[in-house]
């Protein structure tokens, strides 16, 4: 058997469409993959704020630290160019030389009712000529933020 029929959108697709489930007869779960996503990503919305207490209890953990240090290191080792216009960036704002302005976009003010706006560098080599964008639109602008 190479093709099984989803039970959420009842399209028949390759197994390799689903994930595996040892407990199931043909050793593959009963929803597709897309389907099994949709779910996941409607019941963290349905309990936002049980996940949110969840993640911050989790990123205290001694094991989840030490994940996040590797991955921090690695990150910066990999561009230094980067971390050096972020860090920069950081710099002046502390010392009072750049205020943060307002998102080039919806308008949202930093620290106001707890938006968060950034700096956006098109270009790392400039590390103080930046955009003002809040926490939504920086991560649209990095294609990594899908509004649903």
């Amino acid at each position: 058997m190479s093709d099984k029929e989803c039970f959420k959108c009842g399209t028949v697709k390759p197994l390799s469409e689903f994930y595996k489930h040892l407990q199931m007869a043909d050793g593959h779960l009963g929803k597709c993959k897309e389907c099994a996503k949709a779910d996941i990503i409607a019941r963290r919305k349905a309990n936002i704020e049980h996940y949110r207490e969840y993640d911050r209890e989790r990123a205290k953990r001694p094991e989840r630290k030490a994940k996040i240090l590797v991955y921090q290191q690695r990150r910066r080792s990999k561009d230094p160019e980067k971390c050096r216009a972020h860090r920069l960036l950081i710099y002046h704002v502390r010392a009072g030389n750049i205020t943060r302005k307002p998102c080039e976009v919806c308008g949202k003010v930093h620290g106001v009712d707890g938006a968060r706006v950034e700096g956006h560098h098109d270009d790392y080599s400039k590390p103080l000529d930046v955009r003002w964008l809040c926490f939504k639109h920086h991560r649209m602008e990095h294609g990594k933020y899908q509004d649903d």
